[in-house]
């Protein structure tokens, strides 16, 4: 379309299916929109949305994952949001189907985007289920021209005086994953841009700090995870199941995270 209202930019990990899928649940709410697909082998999610948005046209972009299932209501949600606000994400709740591998992961990347909780400001939006207006990704573009790491964009808006809105409202559902390997790997490579990135920021004295303290960060992320699902009072059984899986993806993360503390003392 010349000039869609909604820009939707899906990144897709490659889980098998998924883009059909996440395709299939925006059918019928996108007649003013426009949709991009982005699927590249090799490209992280985060490169992905950095092409996606380059390439959008619409005023207001929206960004996802093809594991997810947007609901029926989601791109009127948005709208009906944007047209008030400058960036709002929603919430993730577990889909249908789920393996243990998939809950892991749920628990792993989305246990504080779970409903319930009430809409508030929040500097930790998810970038699996959220939308800017066009204007903010414009004045930030220089951010992400190595991909579109979200919470690097969302420090130098809230710098900016720009309020980040968290709504139970605007709701996708996880579908099933890559798989544990994907995850694993996807884990320890996000981890050591984390740590990169944050290590940028550092001196030498706090970057070594950081690769040493990651040897107990598994078990202040499993912390974090557990009270946020029994905050919420859902799914603990599946939790609890799993757990081992979900504390092998926190290693992979302290690990990766521990690499990029560890690239900025080497000057990588």
């Amino acid at each position: 379309m010349a000039d869609p209202a909604v820009s939707i930019v899906v990144a897709s990990n490659g889980a098998p299916g998924s883009v059909e899928a996440c395709l299939a649940a925006l059918h019928g709410q996108v007649d003013e929109a426009e949709v991009i697909v982005r699927e590249r082998p090799g490209a992280l999610v985060p490169e992905l949305w950095r092409d996606g948005i380059d390439a959008a046209v619409g005023g207001v972009v929206a960004l996802t994952i093809s594991p997810m299932r947007p609901a029926p209501d989601w791109v009127d949600r948005i709208r009906e949001r944007l047209a008030e606000d400058e960036v709002v994400a929603g919430a993730i709740d577990p889909g249908d189907g789920l393996r243990i591998v998939d809950w892991a992961e749920y628990f792993c990347r989305y246990a504080r985007d779970m409903r319930p909780f009430e809409r508030r400001e929040n500097p930790d939006i998810p970038g699996d289920n959220c939308a800017y207006r066009r204007e903010l990704l414009e004045r930030t573009r220089h951010l992400y021209r190595d991909g579109f790491w979200e919470p690097e964009v969302n420090r130098e808006l809230r710098a900016q005086g720009v309020r980040l809105w968290h709504d139970p409202a605007v709701v996708v559902h996880q579908g099933r994953s890559a798989g544990f390997g994907a995850f694993l790997r996807q884990r320890l490579v996000h981890g050591r841009a984390y740590g990169h990135q944050r290590g940028s920021r550092f001196g030498r004295g706090r970057n070594a700090a950081g690769v040493v303290l990651a040897a107990v960060v598994p078990l202040v992320l499993v912390a974090r995870t557990a009270h946020e699902v029994f905050a919420r009072g859902r799914y603990r059984t599946r939790f609890a199941v799993a757990l081992p899986v979900l504390l092998a993806f926190d290693v992979a993360w302290a690990g990766g995270e521990a690499l990029g503390h560890l690239d900025t003392l080497l000057g990588r």
